[in-house]
């Protein structure tokens, strides 16, 4: 089978007060941590109206992820699970994601609440959250 290559472009940068993965909690919406968003100036018009959200998805790059898990415990279990069905930062595209409150906007800078990322990691796109769209009720189905 082909595969296709795929270019990100990196619009800006995470600061937060975690410095290795150990640091970091397992989901941003667990903790009240605030961090700052550094976007690039190439990107900054991109910003226009951020500050109308009250909550932003940011999508990233895991950069000190191990690329090469498919499957791994989790945080709960000894028993390990596919990748692709829990949210392990190892993974073979290690793409984060996380929901965050909007606190402020300051020219390129965004200030956000609810921060998992270690510091100095590369962010890949910012999503609004809208609710009527990204709200969902579900529950994990059992075997």
């Amino acid at each position: 089978m082909k595969t296709t290559e795929i270019v990100l472009k990196t619009i800006g940068i995470i600061k937060s007060p975690y410095k290795t993965i150990s640091d970091a909690p397992r989901q941003g919406r667990l903790v009240q941590t605030i961090g700052t968003i550094e976007i690039f100036p190439e990107f900054n018009e991109g910003l226009k109206d951020i500050e109308k959200r009250s909550h932003v998805i940011l999508i990233y790059w895991l950069h000190q992820a191990n690329r090469n898990t498919l499957v791994t415990p989790t945080p709960d279990s000894n028993i390990p699970m596919g990748v692709f069905s829990i949210r392990s930062p190892s993974r073979p595209n290690p793409l984060g994601i996380c929901t965050t409150e909007l606190i402020e906007r300051k020219g390129n800078m965004l200030i956000v609440k609810g921060i998992d990322a270690i510091d100095g990691t590369p962010l890949v796109d910012i999503k609004p959250y809208i609710p009527k769209l990204d709200e969902v009720s579900c529950v994990d189905r059992k075997e």
